[in-house]
């Protein structure tokens, strides 16, 4: 990958689309990974999280919301609400919830993103 890039989501790989989610991801670079996620608002990413430590995502990102709203919940009990247009920056130990319809994308190292598709299955 040259030092420069631009994403299209339609042109990412597919990681998983199953009712109520789309997870598309993209090489980005020295170890990092764009990941895109469509969710539908109550969508539940208990199950795939379960296993990992604390039951929580187990990636550090740097992402930004651009539609709806999702919470977050860590590890150390703080919670988090980022809505449209707000950028994060997550470490290992976080829960998502999804009060409304939601899209974000997130830079990943690739290493955790690996573990983490690999507890889903989709890996």
């Amino acid at each position: 990958m040259s030092t420069h890039a631009t994403f299209d989501t339609s042109s990412m790989e597919l990681v998983l689309k199953d009712e109520g989610v789309e997870v598309r991801r993209a090489p980005a670079g020295d170890g990092m990974v764009l990941i895109w996620i469509s969710c539908d608002k109550g969508f539940d990413f208990t199950p795939a999280l379960q296993g990992l430590p604390h039951d929580m995502c187990c990636c550090e990102h740097w992402g930004m919301v651009t539609k709806g709203r999702m919470n977050l919940r860590t590890k150390d009990g703080e919670s988090l609400s980022v809505g449209q247009g707000e950028a994060f920056h997550l470490l290992p130990g976080h829960f998502p919830t999804f009060p409304e319809d939601c899209e974000f994308f997130e830079f990943t190292p690739a290493e955790h993103a690996d573990r983490l598709f690999k507890n889903i299955g989709v890996a």
